[in-house]
């Protein structure tokens, strides 16, 4: 029995108040720590799915020319420019609220893609403005642009006209 007694103390406490103050100090620095790292690939996360997006439109509407100068094969630029031109995509993003006229920011909802009825540009509303480095507001807008050669100066004569597309950002 007296070996017994040896193992167990007299008088047992819990933590001292500077024990448990130190342990909430340093759970509060991880955990500030633990966010910003969270909001951090949260943002480059996003960066990243939107410029894959606007990397898939481009390479679709190159794809869509190059077909169209095939023998045997048209294809009216002046309408591409026109179109959504995530209809030339085989899925649309899984963030895509569809064709809208004029639509507000609440009517793509943050995070979402939204084509613009009204002056022909693809709409994405950041969740953060600091998620992509040269965004100056949440609302980044694209649209195909028609691309040409002057007629004279910058071409022989004889040569067919350089015509082409671009997907750019456009300004509010």
């Amino acid at each position: 029995m007296a070996s017994l007694a040896m193992f167990v103390t007299p008088k047992q406490h819990g933590a001292t108040l500077l024990e448990f103050s130190v342990t909430v100090a340093v759970t509060a620095i991880l955990m500030t720590v633990l966010l910003q790292s969270m909001f951090f690939y949260q943002d480059r996360a996003e960066e990243a799915a939107v410029r894959q997006t606007i990397a898939n439109v481009r390479s679709a509407l190159e794809i869509k020319v190059a077909t169209g100068k095939l023998p045997g094969r048209s294809v009216d630029l002046t309408i591409l420019a026109e179109q959504n031109p995530l209809d030339l995509l085989k899925e649309k993003p899984a963030n895509y609220v569809g064709a809208l006229f004029h639509p507000g920011d609440g009517d793509i909802g943050v995070g979402n893609w939204c084509f613009d009825r009204a002056d022909k540009t693809l709409v994405y509303l950041l969740n953060n403005r600091n998620s992509l480095v040269d965004a100056q507001t949440k609302r980044l807008k694209y649209k195909v642009k028609l691309t040409r050669l002057p007629q004279l100066s910058a071409r022989p004569s004889g040569t067919p006209d350089a015509v082409g597309v671009a997907f750019e950002q456009v300004k509010d």
